[in-house]
């Protein structure tokens, strides 16, 4: 029996490796967190690695443990439902900051859309005429600290060339969701 145990246990770690590099394969190939598919199967991956590498080290060190058979279900039914809850909550959690990003995006093209008319106005301005982006807009924007129009919360560069356009973020819709004026 307790040979068995030792051929399961080395069984399960090598078993571990499949899933494990598959994982590994798919979360470094995300290039970011718009896909929420590719990293919930990822993160399933990663769970049943974790959960074959447990059931590895319980059947080789804890051969002779006074665990009853219950007790052991009970742990890995505990174990299971937590790494269940943490890849269903977890892509949740990343919605909902690259939806907060989008918004902050979206607010500030709204500020520079709003500074561009209001500079279009007072300098009597028409359609089609340029814009120095940012200097002409700078007095007509609430600015940051160091006195500068707020940047994209993922680092896209804001531009307007002419009155009468809209603001654009380069992120625009290279991104999920997308960093453009609706």
């Amino acid at each position: 029996m307790r040979t068995l145990k030792l051929i399961f246990g080395i069984g399960c770690f090598v078993a571990a490796i499949l899933p494990a590099g598959l994982a590994l394969l798919v979360f470094s190939n995300l290039g970011g967190l718009g896909n929420i598919t590719d990293f919930c199967f990822a993160s399933i991956l990663a769970v049943l690695a974790i959960g074959l590498v447990w059931a590895g080290w319980f059947l080789i060190a804890q051969r002779n443990s006074p665990i009853t058979r219950k007790a052991r279900i009970l742990i890995l039914l505990c174990f299971s439902s937590i790494g269940i809850f943490v890849v269903v909550a977890l892509p949740n959690f990343i919605k909902a900051r690259s939806t907060s990003a989008m918004n902050a995006c979206i607010n500030n093209l709204r500020q520079i859309d709003a500074a561009a008319n209001e500079f279009a106005l007072e300098r009597s301005k028409t359609n089609g005429e340029a814009i120095n982006y940012p200097d002409d807009l700078t007095p007509y924007i609430k600015l940051t600290k160091e006195g500068k129009i707020p940047p994209c919360p993922q680092g896209g560069v804001y531009s307007i060339k002419k009155v009468g356009e809209p603001p654009t973020c380069s992120l625009g819709t290279t991104v999920t969701p997308a960093h453009v004026l609706p």
